[in-house]
C-alpha cells in the first residue's frame, strides 16, 4: 500500500512536470528582461479616422452688377467676392493599429504557439489563421487651392459698336443772306459698359414677354406647338444665363479632409480641435486669428470600470499574482461626436478597446495542453477558450 502511494505521488509529480508551462510579462515592467524561448505580443489599439467634406461657395459678382438696380430693379447686388465653408458631411471609421503600450512577452516551456497578424496582434493561442485588417494612419489634410473664377459670356444680341451722329454747322450765303447750314457726321464708336448692360438688361425683358407668350399660349399659329416645354426650359435658361451678368455666378467646390486620433486609455471625456474655420470661411489645420475649431468630443460610457474595480479588489487580496497567463483587453464605448459652432454633424457609439479593461488569463489554465484560446483581432478581447 505505502508503494502504491509512492507510485503514485510520482506519478502526479512526472504528470504535472508535463504540463504546458507559461509566463507572460508586459514589456512596460523595468523588472522584465528577455528569457529563453520567448516571443512578444500586442493587444490592438483604435485609432479614429475622421473625414470632413467641406463645400465652399463662392459668389463672383457679375460685370453688370452695378447696373442691376438701374435697369432690372434688382437691389444689394453682389459687387465683390463672397465666399461661405459648409461642413456636408463627416465620417468616421475605425483603424486597428498595435498598441505600444500593450506588448507583452511570452515565455514557453512547450510547443504552444501564439498566433497573430502580420503587425504582430494577437489572434489566438494554438488556434487561428494569420490576417491583415490592418491600414495605415497618415494625415491626408489636403490645402485649400485657389477656386478658379468663372468666366461671363458677353450675351449682347447686336453688334459691339454703334454709331454715333455728331452735328456741326456751315455758314452759308444765300442772296446775300447767311445762313447756318446743318452738316451731318456719323462715327463708329464702341459701346461702354452701361450700353452693353442696357442691352442685356433689355434682352432679358423680351425674353420674358416671349416666355409669357409661350405660357399664356399666344401662338401667331391657331395649332399650339409640341414641345412647348422645351421651349420653356430653353427661355428660363436663356433668362438666367443674362441675369448672372447681374446678379453674378456661384461656384461650388468640395473637398474631404482627412484626421486622425488615437484615444488615450485614460479618457474619461474630452473635446479636441480637429482643424479650423476662418473667419474668411477657409478650413485649415492649425488655429489662426479669428478662427473657430471643429471638435472632435469623446465621452467614455465606463462600461468597463465595474470589471476593473472587480479584478483590483482580487488582486489586493492574493497580493497580486506573480505569474500571469495571456493579456486581453475589454474595450468600452465611447460616445463620439464632432461639433462645429453649436452643431453636431455627426454622433455615434464606437467601442474603443485601450479605453476599457485590460486583464489577464490566470497562469494555470495553461498547464491544459489542449487548450485554446481565440482573440478578437480589433478588439483584443477573448472570443472563445476551447479545451478539446
Amino acid at each position: 500500500m505505502k508503494r502504491f502511494s509512492i507510485i503514485a505521488v510520482f506519478a502526479l509529480f512526472i504528470t504535472t512536470c508535463s504540463f504546458a508551462q507559461i509566463k507572460v510579462f508586459p514589456i512596460s515592467d523595468t523588472e522584465t528582461t528577455i528569457k529563453k524561448n520567448a516571443f512578444m505580443y500586442y493587444l490592438p489599439q483604435t485609432t479614429l479616422e475622421v473625414k470632413i467634406k467641406v463645400t465652399t461657395e463662392t459668389l463672383v459678382p457679375g460685370p453688370y452688377s452695378k447696373y442691376a438696380e438701374k435697369y432690372l430693379c434688382i437691389k444689394n447686388a453682389a459687387t465683390s467676392i463672397v465666399s461661405d465653408v459648409k461642413i456636408e458631411n463627416v465620417d468616421i471609421n475605425e483603424i486597428a493599429q498595435p498598441d505600444p503600450n500593450a506588448c507583452y512577452m511570452v515565455v514557453c516551456d512547450h510547443d504552444a504557439n501564439i498566433n497573430y497578424n502580420s503587425r504582430g496582434i494577437i489572434i489566438g493561442y494554438n488556434c487561428g489563421e494569420q490576417t491583415d485588417e490592418y491600414k495605415s494612419a497618415e494625415s491626408h489634410f489636403s490645402k485649400n487651392s485657389s477656386i478658379v473664377i468663372p468666366s461671363f459670356t458677353d450675351y449682347g444680341v447686336k453688334q459691339n459698336f454703334t454709331k454715333n451722329t455728331d452735328t456741326t454747322y456751315k455758314v452759308v450765303e444765300v442772296d446775300s443772306v447767311f445762313q447756318k447750314i446743318p452738316i451731318y457726321n456719323k462715327v463708329i464708336i464702341s459701346k461702354d459698359e452701361e450700353m452693353k448692360a442696357e442691352e442685356a438688361a433689355n434682352y432679358i425683358i423680351k425674353i420674358r414677354k416671349r416666355l409669357f407668350k409661350v405660357l399664356t399660349a399666344q401662338f401667331e399659329t391657331e395649332t399650339p406647338p409640341t414641345d412647348i416645354e422645351i421651349m420653356v426650359n430653353e427661355l428660363k435658361n436663356m433668362e438666367n444665363r443674362y441675369l448672372e451678368l447681374f446678379i453674378g455666378k456661384i461656384e461650388r467646390e468640395t473637398k474631404e479632409y482627412v484626421f486622425y486620433y488615437t484615444p488615450q486609455p485614460e479618457l474619461t471625456e474630452e473635446r479636441i480641435p480637429i482643424c479650423y474655420i476662418t473667419e474668411d470661411d477657409e478650413l485649415v489645420e492649425k488655429k489662426a486669428e479669428n478662427s473657430e475649431p471643429v471638435y472632435l468630443v469623446m465621452k467614455n460610457a465606463q462600461a468597463t470600470k465595474e470589471i476593473g474595480n472587480f479584478y483590483g479588489r482580487q488582486h489586493d487580496l492574493k497580493k497580486k499574482e506573480k505569474e500571469m497567463g495571456l493579456y486581453y483587453r475589454i474595450p468600452s464605448d465611447v460616445v463620439v461626436s464632432v461639433d462645429f459652432d453649436d452643431f453636431t454633424y455627426y454622433k455615434s457609439v464606437i467601442s474603443i478597446p485601450q479605453c476599457g479593461y485590460v486583464g489577464h488569463l490566470p497562469a494555470e489554465i495553461f498547464k491544459n495542453k489542449n487548450l485554446k484560446i481565440a482573440f478578437d483581432e480589433k478588439f483584443g478581447s477573448i472570443k472563445g477558450i476551447y479545451t478539446k
